[in-house]
């Protein structure tokens, strides 16, 4: 069959669409910020030992629910956290606080030095007059553990990894910081 006649022929007789051949599937990724913010408070014993997880769903006022609504699935790309001290005054004990990025854990610290064990740790003091701390992390796009995995909407806590700080010696039951933690998302499969 010659060139000419094969295209004239597919104009006559369009080919049949397999079954599902027809339905797309939307592939397109949105990009965004959630956002979430709250109070960071020691414990009963002067101690801050928190780990905010990469689960955007779980950070305290965020913005989760406008985008778990649209989309099937997510990842966290990275993540932002800014911490500004709040003025306590004179009376109330100064320590230093440890922060840092793991990859691929969820626990809660316990120690300075088990914060510090990370090659993202940065260390500095709880009270800083009229300053606020900023820290952000990437997932490694390079090396061993490149690999970010996709996450139903429906299980956010399946998202691995979490920033941690940890910090004693300091007042019993008392507000430290304020912070904002912005967490980089890209969403896909829209409903």
């Amino acid at each position: 069959m010659t060139k000419h006649k094969r295209r004239r022929n597919q104009r006559n007789h369009p080919k049949t669409a397999a079954f599902g051949s027809s339905v797309s599937q939307d592939r397109t990724l949105l990009r965004a910020t959630v956002h979430g913010d709250s109070g960071l408070s020691t414990s009963a014993g002067g101690v801050i030992a928190v780990s905010y997880s990469m689960d955007p769903s779980a950070a305290a006022n965020t913005d989760w629910a406008d985008f778990s609504s649209t989309y099937d699935e997510y990842r966290v790309l990275g993540c932002r956290i800014t911490l500004a001290s709040i003025p306590l005054g004179v009376a109330i004990n100064n320590a230093l606080i440890a922060i840092a990025y793991d990859n691929d854990s969820t626990t809660t610290p316990s120690s300075l030095s088990q914060v510090r064990q990370y090659s993202t740790s940065k260390v500095f003091q709880a009270i800083t007059t009229n300053k606020t701390q900023t820290f952000t992390y990437w997932r490694p796009v390079k090396g061993v553990e490149t690999t970010i995995p996709w996450v139903d909407v429906a299980t956010p806590s399946g998202s691995a990894g979490c920033i941690m700080l940890y910090g004693s010696g300091m007042a019993s039951s008392t507000t430290y910081f304020q912070y904002a933690i912005d967490y980089f998302v890209e969403f896909r499969g829209r409903r």
